[in-house]
Order: C-alpha cells, then sequence, then structure tokens
C-alpha cells in the first residue's frame, strides 16, 4: 500500500495572502510562488533554512517558529515560510511575501 503525506500549506492573513493576491497571475513571479506551494503540498520542503539565530523576532512573536525558510524568487523578491506543529500535524506557514529591499529591512541587513 501506498501512502502519500501531503502538508497543509497556508499564508498569513496580513503579510502574505494580500500580496500574493495583488500579483500578476501572468507574472514569473506568481506562477514561482505557486510552485513553492504545490512543492509544499508535495512534502517537499523548498529553499535554505534560516538559522535560528538569524531568524526575526517578528516571525518568532507572531508565529512562534523555531523552524524558517528563505525561497529566492524571481525579480530578487523573497518568499520566508516557516514549519509549524498543530496538534502532532506539520504544516507550512508562509508568513511572509516580500521584495529584496523589504526582505533586508525585516533581516536587519543594509
Amino acid at each position: 500500500m501506498l501512502y502519500l503525506h501531503s502538508l497543509e500549506v497556508a499564508g498569513d492573513p496580513f503579510d502574505f495572502i494580500p500580496i500574493f493576491n495583488r500579483l500578476d497571475k501572468k507574472d514569473a513571479l506568481y506562477r514561482k510562488v505557486c510552485e513553492v506551494i504545490d512543492e509544499l503540498k508535495n512534502d517537499n520542503i523548498v529553499g535554505v533554512r534560516i538559522k535560528r539565530d538569524q531568524i526575526p523576532r517578528y516571525y518568532v512573536k507572531k508565529h512562534d517558529i523555531n523552524a524558517a525558510y528563505k525561497v529566492d524568487l524571481p525579480g530578487y523578491w523573497r518568499l520566508i515560510f516557516g514549519i509549524i506543529t498543530i496538534h502532532d500535524e506539520m504544516k507550512a506557514l508562509l508568513m511572509e511575501l516580500f521584495d529584496h529591499a523589504q526582505y533586508n529591512k525585516r533581516f536587519g541587513y543594509k
């Protein structure tokens, strides 16, 4: 018997959903974000894991996460997501979608 597990994926209603909904559905950025979502739903973790001490306090306080990942997107955009556990089930939370300047600001880079 083959058991396929799929990871539930949700987006932050303030930092992800509004930005994602404004993307042009014909644009490469939109298509790439959709690819990432599909990969996560198929239980494939994508991107680069952010070192624990480099995770912005904003994410830790807001989402109580301890594992975060960064995905580089077209046009120097970034997608930040976390893996959280709710009732013993792992879920992917798409926390923030932003351009490179906003990414640098969030992570304290100059």
